[in-house]
């Protein structure tokens, strides 16, 4: 599977969001105000099932792990810190991202790592004003 970043730079789609007006295109290189505009830099959190502790787990920023009885508790105290669920493929590729992380792990993950049901992000706020 292609990441959405390769996809936009073997498309060519990032060369047109890029360019300047009037510019040839040759050579360019974009600033990296252009690059966080075209691949937005974020944190990722998940909600997972399948454990002792509460029925669901989010797992966020920070190794930070809180679990819940609830599937609604866990995504309203999810959304509630600003993380939207990824839609589509996104959400596809980081699940089988993750997947295939875990099944690599050599003798199984030392802890249970559940059922991975919904991968979250939020987007992380720029530093400059050049947005």
């Amino acid at each position: 599977m292609q990441s959405q970043a390769v996809a936009l730079i073997d498309s060519g789609a990032i060369r047109h969001h890029l360019e300047a007006p009037g510019s040839s295109g040759a050579d360019l290189i974009p600033s990296s105000a252009q690059l966080r505009r075209a691949f937005p830099v974020m944190n990722i959190a998940t909600i997972s099932s399948g454990f002792e502790k509460g029925d669901f787990l989010v797992r966020e920023e920070k190794g930070q792990r809180v679990y819940f009885d609830f599937f609604e508790e866990a995504f309203n105290y999810i959304a509630y810190k600003g993380y939207i669920r990824m839609m589509g493929e996104d959400e596809k590729e980081w699940m089988d991202t993750m997947n295939n992380v875990h099944a690599g792990v050599k003798g199984g993950m030392k802890y249970n790592t559940g059922k991975l049901l919904m991968v979250l992000y939020k987007p992380l706020a720029a530093d400059d004003d050049d947005f």
